[in-house]
């Protein structure tokens, strides 16, 4: 398995400088960012009292109208699920939210440099591909330590469990027992026209 890395969603720290880097399947969508945002705070075991993200356009981008509006509705009562707030950056202004986007550079290059030492970038497995990439993440956190202790202090506390990061749809399954969701081939030994649930 051949993996890029380019297929994150990373959150980051601003104080400490933490990171989290959850590699995401099929592009940016709502759910991508919904599994992504919610691994990033339990290891701290507290949550921040803001989230600042993009425009998240990359995620509505090819949606319709009635679509774009359940991902905003979606993506408020994920914020409220964990009492955050949610502000975002202004289009076109580069430099806004700099502190986090410098450090996803900085982690992207980790990771190229990470990979050119390994050898290849082959993986056994998508698991094999995230340890990976938790390794080299958990390396540059540890060099953090008594920052990340200090932010802790201040972050709110966990909601009792996760919220819904996933999509149920049905999809029609060819005759070559696979079918394609959100750009990803998966496999199926299902007969052709058959309807099958996918859990993304």
């Amino acid at each position: 398995m051949r993996r890029s890395i380019t297929g994150f969603i990373t959150s980051g720290w601003r104080f400490s400088g933490f990171e989290h880097a959850h590699v995401v399947l099929g592009g940016e969508s709502f759910v991508a960012l919904a599994e992504g945002l919610q691994n990033a705070p339990w290891p701290l075991g507290g949550v921040p009292r803001e989230h600042r993200s993009d425009s998240l356009s990359a995620s509505f981008r090819n949606l319709a109208a009635d679509e774009r509006e359940d991902q905003t509705q979606r993506y408020a009562a994920l914020m409220g699920h964990y009492g955050m707030t949610s502000t975002r950056n202004n289009a076109g202004i580069a430099h806004e939210n700099g502190s986090i986007e410098s450090a996803h550079g900085h982690l992207k290059r980790a990771l190229e440099d990470a990979l050119l030492l390994r050898g290849t970038r082959d993986f056994a497995s998508l698991d094999a591909y995230r340890a990976f990439v938790d390794e080299i993440v958990g390396r540059r956190n540890a060099n953090l330590v008594k920052r990340i202790a200090l932010e802790k202090e201040a972050l709110a506390p966990l909601p009792k469990g996760r919220t819904t990061d996933f999509e149920e749809k049905v999809i029609p399954v060819t005759s070559s027992g696979g079918f394609i969701l959100r750009r990803v081939f998966y496999g199926s030994a299902r007969q052709d026209g058959w309807p099958s649930e996918a859990r993304t």
